[in-house]
């Protein structure tokens, strides 16, 4: 996959993270939303669910993408 930014081959792996989401919005405390807040990818609590995301990273400017359709989402 070429880098969408810079047209640098990008290197396949993984996103290792605990809980993680990504939102409109900075959580200060929790990774929890809201019930009318809008978030693209969800991760849970490590362990229990996976905790881990397949993305892509270039290795020059550092871009990571990630293909969040396999992952809890609220956009629609």
């Amino acid at each position: 996959m070429k880098c969408p930014f810079c047209n640098t081959e990008m290197l396949p792996g993984y996103l290792n993270c605990g809980g993680a989401i990504w939102s409109e919005r900075k959580h200060h405390i929790s990774v929890n939303p809201d019930r009318s807040e809008k978030y693209a990818l969800r991760l849970r609590i490590p362990l229990v669910d996976l905790h881990h995301v397949e993305s892509f990273c270039c290795p020059n400017c550092k871009t990571i993408l990630i293909d969040a359709k396999n992952h809890e989402s609220a956009l629609k």
